[in-house]
């Protein structure tokens, strides 16, 4: 009897044993990212007409609010993985949850799908991926964001809030990297027939150019929106950027973004220019960054902006960090950006609402998990 309960299980495991392997290159990860923020909304405001900082519509009154809130902030997990399917291919993909909310609960598969997608890449050609994923344009920022998905985050300005988006329906190229010099080259199709330059409705080309040797990164992006018509205006950016290690513990990053047709209206155009540095101690990094976002041509009266941020990180392993923050907005009279948004993957629900021509500021606390 022992003998034959030993032959079956040795043929069930040669049974099992491709299929293991199959499946031996698969991971499973995820990012885990709470803060409790404190939010001062910068003082009562009276409702003004829209902006170009991305908002749909007039901005409500806003009464001098303060609220602290317990915030998940772009927490998220997926698997992904490759096999090699001969001749230098692999076979790669990859599926990411939509961003869950570990403060209440919500969100998970049962929303969308983050960086989502199949593909082939080789050693020597590089990558080509189909389905939903980050922008080329969006990858150089969040490259020198010293506050990704943090209160202060550049998202805030940089863009307009039209640019630096994640892409369905998108087919995109990545090379592998020369002397290092690396391109990416996406192309998103739209599902939409609205007449709109909006990355979610209407057709996204987006590429970029990197070089990163040594202390040194820097990379140059263009990204345009076409809508279905000529009755809106093409709407693109190109963004500029840089971060140089001058010393192991010292580093310096530096960002221009040049946006034209924002929200496709004939020359409505704008600038923004943001600067940020880090200092390392040991296990903990001191961080600071400034933005400044230009009024848009066509606004009437200005509504540009600028912010600041500082904070101080501490590692606590290679996976795991806690930080503290401090960001502040000042915004101009038909503005009304905050220190942190949606757009910008810091949790913004309940967020006290920020009128226009106000400052508003706030505090965090944070921790973030990867695994």
């Amino acid at each position: 009897m022992n003998k034959k309960l030993l032959i079956a299980a040795v043929g069930a495991a040669l049974v099992a044993g491709p299929m293991l392997a199959a499946q031996a290159d698969t991971t499973v990860y995820g990012h885990f990212h709470m803060s409790l923020d404190t939010y001062m909304n910068g003082g009562d405001a009276a409702a003004v007409a829209p902006t170009g900082l991305g908002n749909a519509g007039p901005i409500a009154a806003a009464k001098d609010t303060t609220n602290s809130l317990v915030n998940s902030n772009s927490s998220r997990f997926g698997i992904k993985g490759f096999e090699d399917v001969g001749g230098g291919l692999k076979a790669i993909y990859q599926v990411e949850s939509g961003a869950f909310n570990a403060d209440d609960g919500s969100g998970g598969f049962s929303g969308t799908l983050r960086n989502t997608f199949m593909g082939l890449a080789g050693s020597s050609w590089g990558s080509i991926k189909f389905g939903r994923n980050d922008t080329p344009v969006k990858d150089m920022s969040r490259k020198i964001d010293m506050f990704n998905e943090e209160i202060g985050d550049m998202r805030i300005g940089i863009g307009y809030a039209r640019f630096d988006n994640r892409i369905s329906n998108m087919m995109r190229y990545d090379s592998p990297s020369f002397s290092g010099f690396q391109a990416a080259l996406l192309y998103g199709t739209s599902e939409s027939n609205a007449d709109s330059v909006s990355a979610l409705t209407g057709t996204t080309t987006s590429g970029n150019v990197v070089w990163s040797q040594g202390p040194f990164y820097v990379g140059l992006g263009y990204e345009v929106h076409k809508g279905h018509s000529d009755a809106v205006k093409d709407e693109s950016d190109t963004r500029f950027v840089g971060m140089w290690n001058i010393t192991p513990e010292f580093y310096l990053a530096a960002i221009y973004d040049s946006v034209s047709n924002v929200g496709g209206v004939d020359s409505n155009d704008g600038s923004t220019y943001g600067v940020g540095g880090g200092f390392k101690m040991g296990n903990n990094l001191l961080k600071a960054q400034y933005l400044s976002v230009a009024a848009t041509d066509k606004a009437t009266p200005d509504n540009g902006a600028t912010g600041y941020a500082i904070g101080l990180d501490h590692t606590l392993s290679k996976t795991t960090k806690v930080y503290v923050d401090y960001a502040k907005v000042s915004n101009d009279p038909a503005q009304n950006a905050n220190i942190s948004s949606g757009y910008a993957g810091h949790g913004a629900t309940n967020v006290p609402a920020v009128g226009a021509g106000t400052s508003p500021s706030g505090y965090s606390l944070g921790m973030v998990i990867n695994f």
